[in-house]
């Protein structure tokens, strides 16, 4: 019995690796199937289940139903899984057509993956955050027009398009940008929320929530003065070794899952580096509060509209940054001049610590104290000291200095051929062998 069930399970892995039906499209410059391969991984992550356990080539990851279409750290397919058998609910919902739809066949049940080819957004840690929730935004509204699942985000597997498990219909080969989408539908407004501290009793047992709100807080402390001394790969990391050292729930704090009434073990990695980042980088780039704003400084009217007194208030922060860059930048031109050095931008932007192309926006600010302190010309003292070139001799014979408090009469250059002579007028007379 159980050899015979191992033998049909393995009959029906080896039944599910099969030669691609739109293979022949791969290389249609007008086929959404060539972009496919084009940004898929060079080695994707496939199996004929969604865990996608294997990884192979590209052009041998096609043959499996599922696989990896989205690169790691870029994002070039909008995926949306449905559930329902509504496969043309796009076009009620007043959105663009998809490229592809990928759907089940008969006897496999309802549900379709609706592929959207988007202009690649970076999602990396070092990539820029405004780009990613535009596409955020975007991805949830689509959502919800579509009816699709709202926990899949297409990062992982989807339904490989032109396996022959799926029937896949080929619409277009146009690639979207994010605006061209929202052309479609509105994105909801964002209210802000203002929440207290959490009650971390109510999360009990609950790992993921403790470790959250735990680590949350810790970065709201530091992230301040990492900010202005440090980087954010610097600040993830110091996250990073936060987190695993409050994950201990089920090693030390005891956590137990009522649900299956055994006791929790800790995290792994990959849940608490997921955990990290996300805290990392919305606090990196958006987490205000520590104290440094000073709300109502302009004693703004209340019966002003909030937009009014939001660009008021913009407005003067902005003049007071600018201000201070415009301090910084002066007072490196007075160390750069007392040094006798040049005031170039790079060496301005070394001892601001700015970027040059924050100091070139301040160039009239550097052309006017060029033009209002020039350089410092030499003492008078150091101009009687200098040698005086002369023409009279056939030799270059060096003379005394001139003692102190002896004056002499400075001669007028000369130009000079040949030899010449380095003679300093003043000083005793040199003593000659008159034998």
């Amino acid at each position: 019995m159980g050899q015979t069930a191992t033998a049909s399970h393995d009959d029906d892995r080896e039944s599910a690796v099969r030669e691609n039906t739109l293979k022949s499209r791969f290389d249609e410059p007008a086929s959404p199937m060539k972009r496919v391969m084009e940004q898929a991984p060079y080695i994707p992550r496939c199996s004929d289940d969604k865990t996608a356990t294997k990884k192979r080539p590209t052009v041998y990851a096609v043959r499996w139903p599922y696989m990896q279409v989205n690169r790691p750290g870029m994002v070039s397919w909008l995926v949306f899984d449905c559930d329902h058998a509504d496969v043309f609910r796009w076009e009620a919902a007043g959105l663009p057509p998809p490229n592809l739809i990928v759907t089940n066949r008969e006897g496999r049940g309802d549900g379709f993956h609706l592929f959207y080819a988007i202009t690649p957004v970076c999602t990396t840690e070092a990539a820029r955050s405004r780009p990613q929730d535009y596409m955020r935004a975007i991805r949830d509204r689509m959502v919800e027009l579509l009816g699709a699942d709202p926990n899949y985000h297409g990062s992982g597997v989807t339904k490989t398009p032109g396996h022959p498990w799926w029937h896949t219909i080929e619409l277009h080969a146009h690639e979207y940008s994010l605006g061209e989408l929202n052309e479609y539908f509105e994105l909801p407004k964002r209210e802000r929320r203002f929440g207290k501290v959490p009650d971390l009793s109510l999360h009990h047992h609950a790992r993921h929530a403790t470790l959250f709100h735990e680590l949350r807080y810790f970065a709201y402390s530091i992230v301040g003065g990492m900010r202005e001394q440090s980087t954010y790969d610097a600040f993830f990391n110091r996250l990073m070794a936060e987190a695993q050292r409050l994950n201990n729930y089920g090693s030390k704090r005891g956590f137990f899952d009522f649900k299956r009434m055994v006791p929790h073990t800790d995290l792994r990695s990959s849940q608490v580096r997921a955990t990290v980042r996300s805290i990392a980088r919305w606090t990196w780039n958006k987490y205000t509060g520590d104290g440094r704003c000073h709300r109502g400084v302009m004693a703004l009217d209340k019966s002003l509209p909030l937009p009014d007194r939001q660009r008021l208030a913009a407005e003067r922060t902005h003049s007071e940054r600018t201000k201070k860059t415009g301090e910084r930048v002066l007072i490196a031109c007075r160390v750069l001049r007392q040094k006798g050095e040049q005031l170039t931008q790079v060496a301005i932007a070394a001892l601001t610590r700015l970027s040059r192309q924050t100091v070139a926006k301040y160039q009239q600010l550097i052309d006017e104290f060029d033009w209002l302190a020039p350089e410092a010309t030499a003492p008078k003292e150091e101009a009687a000291r200098q040698p005086v070139v002369v023409k009279f001799a056939a030799c270059q014979i060096p003379a005394p200095p001139a003692a102190a408090g002896e004056s002499g009469i400075a001669a007028v250059d000369r130009p000079v051929r040949g030899a010449r002579l380095r003679l300093v007028v003043g000083g005793a007379p040199p003593d000659f062998d008159s034998s």
